[in-house]
């Protein structure tokens, strides 16, 4: 009886049998799923491209900064035992200044009041020698120490400068991807994560998610654990670590005592992810023990070869399209060239034409 049933067809509008039209509906789902699944994939990978540029020109105008600010304040220490060793020279002249006129009266005294003379000078001599040489010591030394400070600023940077520069990138990042949510950095001092995210849709509050950035040498346990009680305090589904290091034998993304952590090329492809579930599941209002089991699904997957195949398998294809784009312009180039070169030659005729029909015109008549 089903079979019986007639349908306009999407594609040429002719009739044909419910099976078959239910059929051709399924094929058209597949092929839009397919090209949206492709747009996505290509943008992501745009996305972290562009974010990666901005990161390493960022970090490049810092260092530039920060080197020249360092140079500036060593300059200004070396002037400042310049003007130090300057001193002790005039000190010295003063003083050598100061032996000879003592020597002049003593010899024109009699001998028992130049010797009287030369132990007073000799003992006021010995004094004001030790108070310069203990003055020139502790400025020698103070010196030094700058000099030494300058020199540890140059060759490193604190791990709180290192971090906010990180964590100014990720809020940057988060705020130009998701400007529907509402997304601030909470100030230095303050208890909590770095950067939180309020996911909206439509309007409404659909979840919460807290990040830290991280840019150290070396991991610690302590930075999920202390990520984990500010991701409670704040009642947020999710917390994301966004860190260059990681565990022994992990890498890019995996979970540690339910925090995602997570490189920062990738934070913003895995919120877009969070972001689609929590939206999803505030749509559906399920139980609170439900979003809990999806999202143990969740975190499940997105830590699985299989999750990590597609990411490969993306990431070649996003290049692979790029490959493509390129040789299409390289043909275009090739073709625009070859039209110029034909343009010219049609001109060239054309103005051959136009002079010999000029002769004709403007040649004399014959009877």
């Amino acid at each position: 009886m089903e079979s019986s049933v007639t349908e306009r067809c999407p594609w040429c509008d002719s009739l044909v049998s419910r099976a078959k039209f239910i059929e051709i509906e399924a094929k058209i789902r597949e092929q839009e799923r397919k090209r949206l699944a492709e747009a996505e994939s290509a943008l992501r990978k745009q996305l972290e491209q562009k974010f990666q540029h901005d990161l390493e020109t960022a970090k490049r105008a810092e260092a530039a900064k920060e080197k020249a600010e360092a140079e500036k304040r060593l300059a200004s220490v070396v002037g400042e035992r310049n003007r130090m060793q300057e001193k002790l020279k005039q000190a010295e002249a003063r003083e050598a200044t100061t032996r000879k006129e003592a020597q002049a009266a003593a010899e024109q005294k009699a001998k028992k009041e130049l010797a009287e003379v030369r132990a007073i000078l000799q003992k006021d001599h010995d004094q004001k020698l030790l108070k310069r040489e203990a003055e020139f010591s502790r400025e020698r030394e103070a010196t030094q120490r700058k000099l030494k400070d300058m020199e540890r600023q140059l060759q490193r940077k604190t791990a709180g400068e290192i971090g906010d520069g990180a964590e100014i990138d990720l809020f940057e990042a988060l705020r130009g991807a998701f400007p529907d949510d509402l997304i601030h950095r909470v100030p230095k001092g303050q208890p909590g994560a770095d950067i939180h995210q309020q996911v909206r849709y439509k309007g409404e509050v659909c979840g919460r998610i807290v990040f830290d950035s991280k840019n150290r040498q070396k991991w610690g346990y302590e930075f999920v654990t202390k990520l984990r009680e500010d991701q409670v305090g704040a009642k947020a589904e999710h917390a994301i670590l966004s860190t260059t290091m990681f565990p022994r034998d992990k890498r890019e993304l995996c979970i540690e005592s339910g925090v995602i952590v997570i490189s920062p090329a990738r934070v913003v492809a895995l919120v877009e992810i969070l972001r689609g579930l929590m939206i999803r599941l505030h749509a559906l209002g399920l139980s609170e023990k439900q979003r809990e089991q999806k999202t143990d699904q969740l975190y499940g997957y997105i830590t699985s070869e299989t999750y990590v195949q597609h990411q490969r398998e993306a990431d070649k294809l996003t290049q692979d399209i790029l490959d493509v784009d390129a040789a299409e312009q390289r043909e275009h180039q090739n073709t625009w060239k070859k039209r110029g070169t034909l343009a010219m030659r049609l001109k060239k005729v054309l103005r051959t034409v136009d002079t010999e029909i000029a002769a004709i015109v403007e040649g004399v008549a014959t009877e």
